[in-house]
Parts: structure tokens; sequence; C-alpha cells
């Protein structure tokens, strides 16, 4: 057990080799591994037994020769000799200590990623909580407060332990219809002809086939008992209308825009410890660049490290003059057109359609008249 820390594997020859065998074993030198060899013995001591082995086998003339050193002692030798290792240990470890306090990983995965990325966005840009960041009970009390004040979650949790962040959070659920209804009714946003009612609560004011006006009452917030008394309900429900809506753009055929060139600027800045340290660039971006952020957590030999990286890459563009065709002008209107609709109405069915277009001066004159059926209630 000793030669495990410390051990000799030597050989000796010449002299009285029987007699140093006889003298060590006398004096308590344990010798092991003893094997006889032309000239003498091979054999194996403690290396702290070996100096006076040595002054045995002097007295008897037999030459000893050290064949192999073995153990952990000779083992960690060479390293002992290295002083910058034991001062970059000794260094390490009040910094190993101290990083705890920093985020080295976000444990997130009762989220989904879309999540993940929203709520990592939410506590990076309100309270700068990200790999790397110093974590104080405020910071977490604040995250918390801003991923609810998100709207995306109902209940949020975090908890910081030895350089790890847990987030644990419940996606809110929708708002109940019969809690979505107003207190001072539901009137038209637009004049039409009613396809269909859905009334949740309150009292349906309209009929199917009955013309309204913009602004009419659709839903009342009242409902009459057998006797004729009125209780109070929140209007909640939808009145579907047959009318027209309307979009009219210009749009030019020939227009100064800017188009990538192809060049490329990438600037990094690394966060750690709650400064910001900005990372040398080769190139600088040109002012009229177009810019992509991207948030990075090295990585060495698989172990995510606790700092962060903002890369930004730059994308270089230049002012070109654009030739457009009518059918591609008349495309891009009709697109426009579309978006407005589904922003207005994103329930719309369309029952006709009547477009107007036109072209005077490089200029193109669109308008287009959409019979569509939709909820009109606000």
């Amino acid at each position: 057990m000793l030669q495990l820390w410390a051990g000799a594997a030597f050989s000796a020859r010449n002299g009285d080799t029987d007699g140093l065998l006889s003298e060590a074993a006398r004096t308590g030198l344990h010798l092991t591994d003893i094997f006889p060899a032309p000239g003498g013995f091979t054999a194996r001591c403690a290396a702290w037994r070996y100096l006076r082995l040595a002054k045995l086998a002097r007295k008897r003339r037999v030459h000893l020769r050290i064949r192999k050193k073995t153990g952990l002692f000779f083992l960690l030798r060479p390293y002992l000799r290295r002083r910058g290792l034991w001062a970059g240990l000794l260094l390490f470890v009040p910094l190993l200590l101290w990083s705890q306090g920093l985020v080295w990983a976000v444990d997130a995965s009762g989220l989904t990623t879309g999540q993940q990325a929203r709520a990592a966005s939410v506590l990076r840009e309100t309270v700068s909580l990200m790999p790397g960041s110093i974590v104080t009970q405020e910071k977490l009390a604040a995250g918390e407060y801003a991923l609810l004040q998100s709207g995306e979650f109902s209940w949020v949790s975090l908890n910081f332990l030895d350089g790890r962040l847990e987030l644990e959070a419940a996606e809110a659920k929708p708002v109940p219809e019969i809690a979505a209804g107003t207190l001072h009714g539901l009137r038209a946003k637009a004049a039409g002809t009613v396809v269909s009612t859905n009334l949740v609560s309150g009292t349906m004011l309209v009929i199917p086939g009955q013309a309204v006006e913009k602004d009419q009452g659709l839903i009342g917030t009242a409902r009459a008992e057998r006797d004729g008394t009125l209780i109070f309900q929140p209007a909640a429900g939808s009145v579907r209308a047959q009318f027209e809506w309307e979009f009219a753009e210009e749009l030019p055929l020939m227009a100064a825009t800017y188009q990538l060139t192809g060049n490329t600027a990438v600037q990094r800045r690394l966060f750690l410890a709650g400064q910001v340290f900005p990372l040398p660039s080769l190139f600088s971006p040109a002012d009229d660049s177009t810019a992509v952020t991207r948030h990075l957590q090295p990585e060495l030999l698989g172990l995510t490290l606790p700092l962060s990286v903002k890369e930004t890459t730059y994308y270089e563009q230049a002012e070109n003059e654009i030739h457009s065709s009518e059918d591609e002008a008349r495309a891009l209107a009709r697109l426009h057109g579309l978006q407005a609709l589904q922003n207005d109405y994103p329930d719309a069915e369309f029952v006709a359609q009547k477009v107007d277009v036109t072209t005077e001066n490089d200029m193109l004159h669109y308008r287009v008249v959409y019979t569509i059926i939709a909820d009109i209630c606000t």
C-alpha cells in the first residue's frame, strides 16, 4: 500500500547480494517482488526506504540501480514544481466560489421553445437577467413581475441556486367569452345587413335580414325576465353582417430603395458580472446598414460559461432605383389591401369584389371594394 504512494523498482548486482537480503530483512526493510537475475536480483520497495537500503548495499559492495519509479507521488512530482500552476489553482478556487452568484445556465424546460425565447428576451431587456449576470433577490422579483406584465403567463416563479436559474411559469388562459362582455353594449363598426347572430350574454337588438347603420346598438346590457323586470348582464356575442369594405392605395412604378450589397460587419459585446466589454472588430458598419442581433452563450469543451455575447451583424445597403411593372405594382397593392382587411376583419368571408386600376405619370392608382361577411361588433 505504501508503494502506491511512492515506490521504487531496482536491481542489485555484484557483491554480497545474499547478505544484503538477509540484512534488509533483519533491519525491517521490506522488499517485494524479489526475483533472481544474472549476478544478483530485482526487487521493489517503498521510495523512502531505498536510501537505507543503499547504505547497506555499499557496505557489501552491491551495486543498486533504480529501474523505475512508481506511485502517485512521482506522477504528480513534475506538476508540484510548477509555481504558475499552483498559483492559478489558488486563484481558480476563490473565483469559482465567487462565480456561483453568476448565471451559468437557465432551465426553462417546462416551457415551449417560443415561450423560452420570449421569456429570455423579457428578462434580458427589462432586468438584465441573462447568462453572466449577478443575481439578486430584487432582480428575481423584478423579473417575475416583468414576465407577468408581458401577458403571456398567469403565474411565474424564478429560483436561483449555485449558478442555475430555474424558470417555472403557467401559460395565461384566454378570458372566457362571458367575461369578455362590455358594460356599455356592443355597437356596429360598419353599416350592413345582418346575416346571423350569436348571443352569449345581454339582449340581442337586431335580427337576421335587418339593415344596420354604423354605431347602431347590436347587443344591449340587460335581459328581461318574464314579468318584464330588467336584469343587467354584460353584452357579449357576435353579429355577422354583409357589407362593403374599401381600400385605396397609390404606388410609384419607379422608386429609390435600398438593397443589400453582400458586405457585412460584425460587432460583439461581452456581458459578464454586470459589465459590458466591447470585443475588437475588424470592420466598422456603414451608416445605412441594417442590423440583426442575436445573443450567444459560449461553451468550453461542452461546458457553458457564465457569460453571454451580444452579436450584432450589420448588412451593408446601397440605394438603387427599382422599376416595377404594372402587374407587379398591382399585385403588391392587392397584398396590402388583403393585409389591411385581415387587420380590420380577421373572420371575413368574401362575397364579391370590384377592382379599379389606373396608371398615370409612373404612378399606379389602385382601388378595390370587397363585399364581405364579417362580425361587425365593437
